[in-house]
């Protein structure tokens, strides 16, 4: 797959020396695709082709839940809830007239003769159901959005020393995103630049990690007053970015406190 370079936003994020630099763009695009579904679009037929087929995760849906565009929301849903409720007539009136027959069964064994047809029926329906919280447009954008960042870190990494430089100097990245990398190193690296990447990397990533290990160690040593050694490392912040250095930023967490940190990144 050919990727286009995004410098600007990768260079900002960097500089940014929060806990990952990928984490920011990655609420950078949320937020720009946020805006959109949520902008014009949502009176665009081809975009409301897409939402009504698909949808949003519900973690995205919560998110768009807190625009002051309710009424593009409400349209976006009804006509989505309109076309789901067709695609699953079928499917329901399958599973219920098996279930009919299942429970109408008698004699000894005859139900439980009949279940693994309508229990299999029963399956098929509810894989299903999640498939459509998980087949995600904004999920989509994003992940594909990730995926230029990625590569356009590794480009500026082997191409650019005041890059290089200034990432081997930095944070590094959080736990949820450092397969993104990983994988993006593997796919675009030469044997030899991909050694030598992570190498550094991965030296990085455990400095970081401990780093942030003794801050939250310090940050629960706060509460007794019996312990017996003198508290280093950042306390105030530690537990936050304990959390977002293991599992990535906590987006409700984020729209809460960007009051307190300032705009969004990307978000003009």
């Amino acid at each position: 797959m050919k990727y286009e370079l995004d410098t600007i936003p990768v260079w900002d994020a960097l500089r940014a020396e929060t806990e990952c630099a990928l984490c920011l763009l990655e609420r950078r695009s949320r937020n720009n695709a946020l805006r959109y579904f949520l902008g014009p679009a949502v009176m665009a037929p081809e975009v409301r082709v897409q939402t009504n087929q698909r949808g949003f995760a519900p973690h995205n849906l919560r998110l768009l839940a807190k625009d002051q565009n309710k009424l593009g929301l409400a349209l976006l849903a009804h006509t989505r809830l309109k076309t789901l409720r067709a695609h699953l007539a079928a499917r329901s009136a399958k599973l219920e007239n098996l279930a009919n027959k299942v429970s109408t069964k008698t004699g000894p064994g005859a139900a439980w003769a009949s279940k693994p047809v309508v229990a299999t029926q029963a399956r098929e329906f509810a894989n299903y159901l999640r498939q459509q919280e998980k087949d995600c447009l904004i999920d989509e954008k994003v992940g594909h959005d990730l995926e230029r960042y990625c590569y356009t870190v590794l480009q500026l990494w082997k191409e650019d020393p005041d890059f290089r430089r200034t990432w081997e100097e930095g944070k590094g990245l959080c736990l949820h995103h450092m397969p993104s990398v990983l994988e993006m190193a593997a796919a675009v690296l030469d044997a030899r630049r991909l050694g030598e990447f992570l190498v550094g990397f991965l030296a990085l990533q455990n400095t970081n990690l401990a780093r942030v290990e003794n801050d939250l160690l310090g940050f629960t040593q706060t509460f007794d007053s019996t312990h017996s050694r003198e508290i280093t490392g950042n306390t105030v912040t530690a537990l936050n970015r304990a959390l977002q250095k293991t599992s990535g930023e906590f987006q409700e967490y984020q729209e809460e406190s960007k009051a307190r940190r300032g705009p969004l990144l990307g978000a003009h």
